[in-house]
């Protein structure tokens, strides 16, 4: 009888976990605040040059596949420095900013935001 209740108990808990599972991955794919904000700044710098929506243009830095193993910190350093064809983003963006843009990258672009305006500025 002992056993019959741990198995009814452990199938009880596998069926709940099951159920709960496709809302909390529902959430984790839709973007964060911190990221849809990314998605505007780049919109409003970056695209022009880095593509719109992260779709490469061929002049461009391929900044989503070199964001997958670049930290934060040397992101931010980056868009502050010109090099090249980059200007400096340094005084036109803060580095909280430049982080949303970096969320954003790292993230990649999703369906939901596609309602994001990537109009460049730049």
């Amino acid at each position: 009888m002992t056993r019959f209740l741990l198995l009814v108990a452990g199938a009880a808990t596998l069926t709940l976990a099951l159920v709960s599972t496709p809302s909390t991955h529902a959430q984790d794919n839709k973007a964060s605040p911190r990221e849809r904000a990314g998605a505007v700044v780049f919109g409003q710098h970056c695209s022009t040059c880095h593509g719109v929506r992260l779709i490469k243009q061929d002049a461009a830095f391929d900044l989503a596949a070199a964001v997958k193993e670049m930290p934060e910190e040397r992101f931010i350093r980056g868009a502050k420095t010109a090099r090249g064809s980059m200007p400096s983003f340094a005084s036109a963006l803060k580095d909280a900013e430049l982080a949303d843009v970096y969320a954003y990258v790292k993230r990649g672009h999703t369906p939901d935001l596609d309602d994001v305006p990537m109009e460049s500025n730049h």
